[in-house]
């Protein structure tokens, strides 16, 4: 896997492919009460609605082969080795983010995420802090990894940072990121339109998490959740 940690890439998805894409969510909407994710959390927390990786395999098919045409620019930027991710609850969603939604500051699980925005809204900008990990490899779910990323998650070693970049979402803008390297978060939402995007997970085709049991809950909320996050707490 090369060193490269973000890359944007404007108008990746037309103006039209993308409304089409949002139709189609918003038509899914009427007919199905996505779940609300909405926990608490100090400082930013979550509050979006998502569509997991299980319903888009069944239910949008335009989207998988988004999800593999990606998979070619992935590959190309950070690796041949890369692959989607194995669980396919987690390897696409549709983030839906309403005004005065946010998404918690976090690292991912798997080594590269994509997002594709599919329109422009106000606020909703992804903030992050690229390669700013200090990753233990083999070592990262260990209390030391936790220990060590809640300590630079301290606000005044964040001010101080110069790692510093915000992302405003832009329909068709796609983000690729070495998702387990930069701490990244969602701001706020504003106006009165929802902020939609499709999320993209690559890692190795032999990862394993050990997170998984209780990460895909508390993300989807398929079954009851654990109230804290468990990629700090296990």
């Amino acid at each position: 896997m090369n060193s490269e940690i973000l890359r944007l890439i404007p108008g990746y998805l037309s103006r039209a492919a993308c409304e089409e894409i949002l139709a189609s969510v918003r038509e899914f909407q009427q007919s199905h009460a996505l779940p609300l994710i909405h926990r608490e959390v100090a400082g930013r927390s979550l509050r979006y609605y998502v569509i997991d990786g299980d319903v888009v395999h069944d239910s949008f098919p335009s989207l998988v082969d988004i999800y593999r045409d990606v998979e070619q620019i992935v590959k190309g930027n950070f690796g041949p080795r890369l692959a989607p991710l194995r669980n396919r609850a987690a390897s696409v969603n549709v983030n839906v983010t309403p005004p005065g939604g946010e998404y918690r500051w976090h690292y991912d699980r798997n080594a590269v995420t994509a997002i594709l925005y599919l329109n422009t809204v106000s606020g909703g900008e992804t903030e992050m802090y690229p390669g700013y990990r200090i990753h233990l490899g083999r070592w990262k779910d260990t209390r030391l990894q936790r220990w060590l990323d809640s300590l630079l998650q301290w606000p005044p070693l964040l001010r101080i940072s110069r790692k510093r970049a915000l992302v405003t979402p832009a329909q068709g803008l796609l983000l690729l990121m070495r998702g387990d390297r930069c701490l990244h978060s969602v701001c706020p939402v504003q106006g009165v339109e929802d902020r939609i995007n499709l999320v993209m997970t690559f890692d190795l085709p032999q990862a394993r998490f050990a997170t998984e049991q209780n990460l895909d809950p508390y993300l989807y909320s398929k079954k009851p959740a654990p109230s804290f996050d468990p990629n700090y707490r296990q």
